[in-house]
């Protein structure tokens, strides 16, 4: 045996008879395998890509399989490689690419423009997914944590405008535009010294050219931003985009931003994803129904408890919550106490008894309601319950009650004051599920910005915002599910749930259920194939 100071690899010259098939190269529970197992189970034409209905007797150049391009952007996606060129170079490099599309090799152009293209489908392909870990049991179906997060845009703070900026630059450029005229105006009289001097021939003409060609490009940018300004005053928006524009600054607890809010819903039992949304506004205020609703029908649960932050607080919410059977858990934020701090009365020292329709002030006086109804800012109607003049001027507690001026106290209630009653008595005993609340949805979020690195999309607009954040969401639960399934487990359990009787008959009613039965369907022949191909390694 010859000694050899280090291991030798093959040589590259050396020829084979049976040469290694590229499968070898692949490991049997390798997540590249239920890449390809999903993918091909999903019934691509009717989630809608493009082309996937494509048949061989179309006339012209053959396009790429749809299903391939997005095995390739699931692949990409899981293993942080997003960019369409980084993307086709990893495959003509990678093995496992390799062996996932075949050996095909689209041109980075192609590979972007099926990201831009098939938006729509994949939203419907992450909504099956989510519909399969409903039917593999990975999903609870009774709680859901519901949070925000910032993700940067396609485009910098400097090329988004509010109108306080458009008029401040426009306020700069007046002043730059009249600096440069007072400028010209020196350079003309030291020219005409000049040429009385030493005459003719003689003066900067050069650099009078230099001050009016810029003097009108500051013109020319004037005029853009106040074409902007006028945009924005016509439209009613607060601020405009000049790269993305959909994309708006942020703003929250001093971070700010400029990209899109994503909203998401996590199920409680294994922080999965299992409904999300892609806003443009800083506040979470208007998005708790939204979320819940949506959430509940993906879950398809009869009532559902949805948690959230401060941020979510809003008495309108509350109530479509409730009236659509989502018990939500929102800590209710801390009064200013700006009554407080002057030493008065503030409402939380006014007693209401729903047998007289009255409140009771602290000298134990009632206050009456008043039979006209009130709008305030927000939209709600409130009722006024005003106490007497009379009593109020008598009473020893006045100077703690009333301003100088008043001659009543007049207290406000919501009209369906019951449900933050309701929502108040809840939270009183929800410490616990406020801590699980930060549990369950901070985990998506700190896996897809601090391990994948997304913190930012690469495409513009909302439509492709919101196709790009499906493929996000998608790979998180995929990686997921294969984590605390493994790979057997995964297609076992598929197996079991595709043989139960009860399989179809737990199948959603609507337009997502032909999909779901072709899902199955092609699931049961990838098991079948994949089990004979793993059993024939062994």
């Amino acid at each position: 045996m010859t000694n050899r100071a280090f291991k030798a690899g093959e040589s590259r010259d050396q020829a084979s008879l049976l040469p290694p098939r590229v499968d070898d190269y692949v490991g049997a529970d390798n997540p590249v395998r239920a890449i390809e197992t999903f993918v091909c189970a999903l019934n691509l034409a009717k989630l809608g890509f493009r082309h996937a209905d494509r048949t061989a007797d179309e006339m012209g150049q053959p396009p790429y399989d749809p299903a391939d391009l997005l095995k390739l952007y699931l692949y990409g996606y899981i293993n942080q490689i997003r960019s369409s060129r980084r993307l086709e170079r990893e495959a003509c490099r990678n093995l496992e690419l390799i062996w996932l599309l075949k050996n095909l090799k689209p041109g980075y152009r192609t590979i972007a423009n099926f990201r831009k293209a098939n938006w729509a489908a994949l939203k419907a392909a992450n909504r099956s997914f989510v519909l399969v870990m409903r039917e593999l049991g990975l999903v609870g179906g009774g709680v859901v944590a519901i949070d925000g997060s910032f993700f940067h845009g396609d485009a910098s703070k400097a090329s988004i405008f509010t109108r306080k900026r458009l008029a401040e630059q426009i306020a700069k450029l007046d002043l730059e535009i009249e600096a440069y005229g007072k400028s010209v105006e020196n350079n003309d009289a030291v020219e005409a010294k000049t040429d009385r001097t030493d005459g003719p021939g003689h003066g900067g003409g050069d650099d009078g050219n230099d001050v009016g060609a810029k003097v009108a490009a500051l013109m020319a940018k004037r005029s853009r931003a106040q074409s902007d300004l006028a945009r924005l005053e016509e439209s009613g928006e607060t601020q405009i985009s000049l790269t993305d524009p959909d994309a708006r600054l942020l703003v929250k607890n001093g971070q700010s931003v400029a990209g899109y809010n994503v909203q998401i819903a996590v199920d409680d039992k294994h922080k999965l994803i299992v409904e999300s949304e892609v806003v443009n506004g800083s506040s979470d205020v208007r998005q708790l129904h939204a979320m819940g609703k949506a959430a509940k029908e993906a879950l398809d649960a009869e009532t559902l408890q949805a948690l959230a932050d401060e941020g979510y607080y809003s008495s309108l919410e509350l109530k479509a919550c409730e009236d659509d059977g989502i018990t939500a858990y929102v800590p209710v934020p801390a009064a200013a106490g700006r009554l407080a701090k002057q030493g008065r009365f503030s409402l939380n020292d006014f007693t209401y008894d729903g047998a007289v329709d009255a409140y009771t002030c602290p000298a134990g006086e009632l206050l009456h309601p008043m039979e006209r109804r009130w709008q305030n800012t927000s939209g709600r109607t409130e009722i006024r319950y005003a106490s007497s003049s009379a009593t109020c001027k008598t009473c020893q507690l006045r100077a703690r009650c009333l301003s100088p001026k008043a001659r009543s106290r007049i207290i406000a209630r919501w009209e369906h004051e019951d449900v933050l009653e309701r929502h108040r008595a809840r939270m009183e005993g929800a410490y616990e599920l406020m801590r699980r609340r930060s549990a369950i949805v901070e985990h998506p979020f700190g896996t897809l910005k601090c391990r994948a690195g997304y913190r930012h999309f690469l495409l513009r607009g909302f439509n492709k915002v919101r196709g790009e954040w499906s493929l996000m969401a998608l790979c998180y639960n995929l990686t997921r599910v294969l984590n605390i399934l493994g790979f057997e487990g995964f297609l076992a359990r598929i197996a079991k749930a595709f043989r139960s009787p009860l399989a179809a008959q737990s199948l959603p009613t609507g337009r997502l259920r032909p999909s779901l039965e072709a899902f199955w369907s092609n699931v049961a022949v990838q098991f079948l194939t994949r089990r004979f191909a793993l059993g024939s390694l062994r």
